[in-house]
């Protein structure tokens, strides 16, 4: 019987080995500082919010609570990928150094690792199964591919996901008021990794896991005994609304508001991406049809469909009906969530999906079902720890898996065979091939009494780290630093203009990027982002002869393709910049050239038309009967007033700018006269938690023109502050903050009591 003393220091000793295993596989990134990964998300979004938060600080110094360089201006505190709250990613605030990137993946994988090892040392694995389950799930085939993707949010808040099912574990065990209490703190913090959806599908996969055990346990501990277990449990998931209310108060409240994600969310959205069942060839080839690093036709969101376990995890997961009686339970457990979450990612080519549609509530707002791939991991690969944790107790019963992993070794030779026959290659065919050679030469040698225990399973976790390494690493994406931010000719342009003015610009992406907009502190007009307002999707799709946004993605157009650009003149789009394609602008658009060819062959144009960002206008008035506000704003003259959706004004001042000073990116003041009153236009988008003071008294803020910011002033000397206020994440804040200082004071004493009991008992025996 192992000591409690050397039982801890094994544990310490396995969690610094998974700890190496991850540098090993981040090794790219780690051994060199001047490398970071680059691909995707990371430069398209994850970017962007980090040079706009870092601005936040280093320029005004002020928290960062809006974001101005995308749209018209964006709530941060009300979007959950920015992760504001998450505390590895403050790293950036102090530097927006994308190195940071490599870091923190490295952080969550090793977390992820850890957090595993822990569980599946709980529910019954000795030191060798749980490490197999903590690679088998945090260094898998998917976790790789959206390592590809730069899904930072999605693999932050997936790989604390052995965390959160360890919290509920222990309330279920042994219920308490304080467990219950570290149970909703612990999803508090997952959540603040910046996944919505994730956090979503934890909270099934926790109840359903929760559900199971319950059940499970009834006939062992009495009906009362589990009903006082499920009781806790609910009050930790109610515990999380108090712990984590700075995170989802704000979220569920603006995007309710502001319909983000709310448009075109539907069943055919919800399944966009389903794998398909060709794509199930991914449980033995790591690359089944789409060669690595590829983003054509044929590999386009591979990773939202592949799921590469290992081959040896797969024959162990298939075989762990074998393990003993005194794992039973969890064993059950774990093939019934298996078999569920992967009926359940096929989506529409499944027959699980359409029902939980339709019974669950929330489903229809996320799409990529593939994601569910990753519960799929995580009991898989606790299966299949739990099966290497037998040992020698099951060296009898080893001809089934060792049958089993005969047949997939003859089910991918003959796919290969077949594959070849059509004149598709798939890199890295020999992975899942020597592997399965390997391991069940070595199967049998153990089962015939020549291989030590310890051995035979140091043997497995070495194939199974060799194997995903193999994998890994052609996902891993890294560009040199000194590399990534090159000012071309139209960045510097607009840069130099941007000293004088403020503005919009309408450009490419591949010319203006996001992160290159936010690090220069240039405002676009379109971009990406995963969460767009309702309101704003509207104005976006009305300005061109047709559009095929999403609610997640902006289309880009041609500057031919203009239909209504008095939007843009609302939007104070001052600069089109004109791609290669773009032969010459529309000439009904005021627009003249002002930039040379640079290293894009990109052109600048300036817009004279474009309203400032602060100007006034004589009234506001209701649209035509009969015609619609947003078509009403595309038929207006922008200089002649603007439009309500109800209780028109009429003052009369003619069109003219107004000075502002801006005191951050969410705050600015206005001081002037008028002499007859009207309406103040700001070039931003209108959002309810904006307040707005005249001379320190309480000023309406009005929607104008569809979507933007009016305040109506009479005649006189005005002086108007107008700033953003979220109330809902400043509530959540001090909720959340007296909720932690409680759930501090609790376990201190919870400690102290435990600290000052041992000494007593030991007295008294």
């Amino acid at each position: 019987m192992v000591s409690p003393s050397r039982s801890s220091r094994n544990t310490v000793l396995c969690l610094l080995l998974l700890a190496l295993v991850t540098s090993l596989f981040f090794h790219r990134v780690l051994l060199h500082p001047d490398q970071t990964l680059w691909t995707l998300d990371i430069p398209d979004a994850h970017s962007e919010y980090k040079f706009v938060q870092w601005h936040s600080f280093a320029d005004w110094g002020r928290f960062p609570l809006w974001d101005p360089t995308i749209y018209c201006g964006k709530s941060i505190v009300g979007d959950s990928l920015p992760a504001v709250l998450n505390f590895p990613q403050w790293l950036f605030w102090v530097t927006p150094s994308p190195v940071f990137f490599g870091l923190i993946l490295w952080l969550y994988a090793t977390l992820g690792t850890w957090g595993m090892f822990l569980f599946a040392k709980r529910k019954g694995c000795d030191l060798h199964g749980a490490m197999l389950a903590a690679m088998v799930f945090a260094l898998s085939g998917k976790t790789a591919g959206h390592l590809f993707a730069g899904h930072l949010e999605v693999l932050g808040t997936m790989l604390c996901l052995p965390w959160a099912v360890l919290a509920a574990d222990r309330v279920l065990e042994k219920p308490s008021f304080l467990r219950a209490c570290l149970l909703g703190a612990t999803l508090a913090l997952v959540c603040t990794c910046g996944s919505v959806q994730i956090m979503y599908w934890h909270f099934l996969f926790v109840g359903a896991y929760a559900a199971l055990c319950l059940v499970a346990g009834m006939r062992s501990k009495g009906k009362a005994a589990t009903l006082r277990s499920a009781l806790f449990f609910a009050a930790g998931l109610l515990a999380f609304l108090v712990f984590a209310a700075p995170w989802w108060f704000p979220i569920v409240r603006q995007t309710l508001l502001l319909a983000a994600r709310a448009r075109g969310t539907d069943y055919q959205f919800a399944t966009s991406f389903s794998p398909q069942y060709d794509d199930l060839l991914h449980l033995l080839w790591p690359f089944h049809g789409v060669p690595p690093l590829t983003l054509g036709p044929s590999g386009r969101a591979f990773w939202e469909r592949t799921l590469y376990l290992g081959t040896i995890p797969l024959v162990l997961l298939l075989s762990a009906s074998l393990s003993s009686r005194k794992n039973r339970s969890i064993i059950i457990i774990s093939a019934l969530l298996t078999a569920f979450s992967f009926l359940l990612a096929l989506g529409k080519n499944g027959p699980v999906f359409w029902l939980a549609a339709q019974l669950i509530p929330g489903v229809e707002m996320f799409r990529c079902p593939g994601r569910v791939f990753f519960y799929t991991a995580f009991s898989g690969a606790l299966l299949s720890g739990l099966m290497l944790s037998e040992g020698g107790a099951m060296k009898r019963r080893w001809p089934l898996p060792v049958i089993s992993g005969l047949l997939l070794l003859a089910a991918g030779a003959g796919a290969l065979l077949l594959w070849r026959s059509e004149q598709k290659t798939i890199p890295h065919a020999w992975l899942p091939l020597v592997q399965l050679t390997l391991f069940t030469v070595l199967a049998l040698v153990w089962t015939a009494r020549r291989l030590p225990d310890a051995l035979w399973k140091a043997a497995i976790l070495l194939l199974v780290c060799g194997d995903l390494f193999v994998v890994w690493q052609d996902h891993m994406v890294v560009a040199r630093t000194q590399d990534l931010f090159q000012n071309t000719p139209p960045m510097k342009f607009l840069a130099e203009q941007r000293r004088s003015e403020e503005f919009r610009v309408l450009a490419p992406k591949s010319i203006v990027s996001q992160t290159t907009a936010a690090r220069l502190g240039l405002e676009i007009a379109g971009g990406y982002h995963p969460g767009i307002y309702g309101r704003y999707l509207d104005l976006y799709r009305a300005i061109w002869r047709s559009d095929g946004s999403t609610s997640t993605l902006l289309r880009e157009h041609s500057s031919q393709d203009i239909l209504h650009p008095v939007i843009l003149d609302l939007m104070n789009v001052a600069y089109l910049v004109a791609g290669p394609s773009d032969r010459g602008l529309v000439r009904a658009q005021p627009a003249e050239f002002v930039g040379g060819e640079g290293a894009q062959r990109a052109r600048i144009y300036r817009r004279d038309s474009a309203l400032p960002r602060v100007c006034i206008v004589p009234g506001a008035a209701l649209p035509a009967p009969g015609l619609s506000l947003l078509d009403a704003v595309c038929a207006m003259d922008p200089k002649a007033g603007c439009l309500v959706e109800d209780r028109p004004f009429k003052g009369g001042e003619p069109f003219h700018p107004l000075s502002f000073e801006r005191q951050s990116p969410s705050e600015i003041t206005i001081q002037f006269k008028s002499e007859k009153g009207g309406v103040v236009l700001l070039s931003q988008a209108w959002h309810p938690d904006f307040l707005a003071t005249d001379h320190g008294q309480p000023l309406e803020l009005r929607r104008v023109n569809y979507d933007f910011v009016g305040l109506c002033v009479g005649p006189g000397g005005h002086d108007i502050r107008v700033w953003y206020r979220p109330w809902d994440f400043i509530l959540g804040c001090r909720v959340a903050a007296a909720a932690w200082l409680m759930l501090a004071v609790a376990g201190a004493r919870a400690f102290w009591r435990r600290r000052t009991a041992a000494p007593l008992d030991s007295a008294a025996a």
